[in-house]
C-alpha cells in the first residue's frame, strides 16, 4: 500500500533517531565534563589565591612583628603561641622561635597573663599592668614591670602586647626621691636661717649685742650652703642637658691632680691626713678636654675622699696609662681614701643626684659633714661628656677608690646620650 511506511524506512528512521539521542547525549556529557573541569579549575585556582594571600599576610605580620619595639604575641584559642615578635626576648628572655608553639603560662610562668588573654578570647579589650619574673638563669630575683594590652585578633585569636615599664617606674621613683631629697636640703638651712634670724632679732629688741656676730656668721654659712646647691645644681642639670660646651684643648693631668691636692691639703691637714698624687711612668699625661669640667670632676671626688676619710687618712691620686692596644689611648685616674667605706647596697646609686649614704643610712662622715649628694652626680657627667668612664670600689673600714679612664683624643669622637 502506498500509505504505508516500509520496514527498512521505519528500521532506518528508529535509528536515526537513536544515533541522534546518543550524540546528544554524548555532547552533554562532554559539556559537563568541560564544566566540571573548569569548576575544578577555578577551584584550584581560588584556592592558590588564598593560599597566596595568606602567605602575603604572614609575611606582612613577621615584618611587623619584627620592625615593632614592643613585645607582641598572637596567641591562639587554645592559649598556645603562635607568633612572637623580636622585642620579646627583651622581656620574656626567650627567642621568638622558643615561644611559638609553647603555652601561654609555660612560656611566660604568670597566671594573670593567661587570665587577661581568657577575656579577650571572650571579645573584649583587656588591660592590666603585671609584674614577670625574669627566667635567665641568675635573674631569679628580678623583676619587670609590664604593661598588658589583649585585643582579640578577629579570627579567633588574642593578640598580646607587652610593654615594659620598668624603667619608667626606675625614672619615676627617681623623681619623687629627688623631690623629697631637694625638700630637706632646702628644709635644713632655711629652718636655721629663721632661728638664727629670729635669735639676733629678739636679742635686738632687748639690746643685747653679744653673739650677734657669732650668729651672723652661722647665717652666712647656711646662705653659702644653698648657693653652692643652687650652683651645683644648675651645673648638673646643664651638663646632663649638654648645654655646656667643652672648650677643648690639651689638659696635663698630672698637673691638675697636684692643683687639686694643694687645694684641698689644709684640710685634710687640720684632721691630721694628706694627699698624695703619684703617676707610673714619665706620662705624657695629657687628654683633649675642658680643663674647668675635668678639675671640677677631680675635685668633688678629692673632696668627697677628704670628708670620708678617718683621721691621719691619707688620699691618693695616681695617675697610670693601661695597656688596651697600641698607642696607649687612654689615662686612668684613681681616688682613694683610707676612710670609712661604702656599703656595697649603695654603690649602683651613689652616683645619683642628691643621694647620700648619711640621708638614707644615718651613716655620718668623719670629716667636714654631709655634703649636698650633687658632687659625684656632677663628677660622673663631666666625665662621660669626655667621652670617659668612672667605676667606684668600697669596702667597710677599709676604704673608697673611684676610678676615671679619659680618652686622650677626648670627647670629639663619642659623646655620650644626652
Amino acid at each position: 500500500m502506498s500509505g504505508e511506511i516500509s520496514p527498512t524506512l521505519l528500521l532506518a528512521l528508529l535509528f536515526g533517531a537513536v544515533a541522534v539521542l546518543l550524540a546528544q547525549r554524548l555532547r552533554r556529557r562532554r559539556a559537563e565534563g568541560d564544566d566540571s573541569a573548569s569548576r575544578a579549575n577555578r577551584e584550584e585556582e581560588r584556592a592558590d589565591r588564598e593560599a597566596a594571600r595568606a602567605e602575603r599576610r604572614a609575611q606582612r605580620l613577621d615584618a611587623l612583628l619584627e620592625a615593632t619595639d614592643d613585645a607582641v604575641l598572637r596567641v591562639l584559642p587554645d592559649l598556645t603561641i603562635r607568633a612572637a615578635s623580636a622585642a620579646s626576648v627583651e622581656i620574656l628572655a626567650r627567642e621568638p622561635e622558643d615561644l611559638r608553639g609553647r603555652p601561654l603560662i609555660e612560656a611566660t610562668v604568670d597566671h594573670r597573663l593567661e587570665e587577661l588573654a581568657k577575656v579577650a578570647l571572650g571579645g573584649v579589650i583587656a588591660r592590666g599592668e603585671i609584674a614577670l619574673r625574669d627566667l635567665r638563669p641568675g635573674h631569679s630575683d628580678e623583676t619587670r614591670h609590664v604593661q598588658v594590652i589583649a585585643a582579640p585578633d578577629g579570627d579567633d585569636g588574642v593578640w598580646i602586647l607587652l610593654r615594659d615599664l620598668t624603667e619608667i617606674m626606675r625614672l619615676r621613683q627617681i623623681r619623687s626621691e629627688f623631690v623629697d631629697n631637694l625638700s630637706h636640703e632646702l628644709r635644713t638651712p632655711l629652718s636655721t636661717i629663721r632661728l638664727l634670724a629670729e635669735s639676733v632679732a629678739t636679742a635686738g629688741e632687748r639690746g643685747d649685742a653679744s653673739g650677734a656676730r657669732e650668729r651672723a656668721s652661722q647665717i652666712e654659712v647656711e646662705v653659702l650652703h644653698l648657693v653652692q646647691m643652687a650652683d651645683e645644681m644648675l651645673d648638673l642639670a646643664t651638663l646632663e642637658a649638654g648645654e655646656i660646651p667643652l672648650r677643648s684643648a690639651p689638659v696635663n693631668l698630672l698637673d691638675l691632680a697636684n692643683e687639686v691636692a694643694t687645694r684641698f691639703a689644709p684640710v685634710a691637714t687640720r684632721h691630721g691626713g694628706a694627699i698624695r698624687v703619684e703617676s707610673e711612668g714619665p706620662g705624657p699625661w695629657i687628654v683633649l678636654g675642658d680643663r674647668d669640667r675635668l678639675r671640677q670632676a677631680l675635685a668633688n671626688l678629692v673632696h668627697n675622699g677628704v670628708k670620708y676619710s678617718r683621721p691621719e687618712g691619707v688620699v691618693t691620686i695616681h695617675l697610670s696609662m693601661p695597656a688596651v692596644g697600641a698607642g696607649n689611648a687612654s689615662i686612668e685616674i684613681k681616688i682613694a681614701d683610707q676612710g670609712i667605706g661604702i656599703e656595697r647596697r649603695h654603690l649602683p646609686r651613689i652616683f645619683e643626684r642628691f643621694y647620700t649614704v648619711e640621708r638614707i643610712a644615718g651613716e655620718q662622715a668623719s670629716v667636714g659633714g654631709a655634703g649636698t649628694g650633687l658632687g659625684l652626680a656632677i663628677a660622673r657627667h663631666a666625665v662621660l661628656r669626655h667621652g670617659g668612664s668612672i667605676e667606684v670600689d668600697s669596702a667597710i673600714g677599709v676604704g673608697t677608690t673611684f676610678t676615671i679612664l679619659l680618652p686622650k683624643g677626648g670627647a670629639a669622637a663619642s659623646l655620650p646620650p644626652r
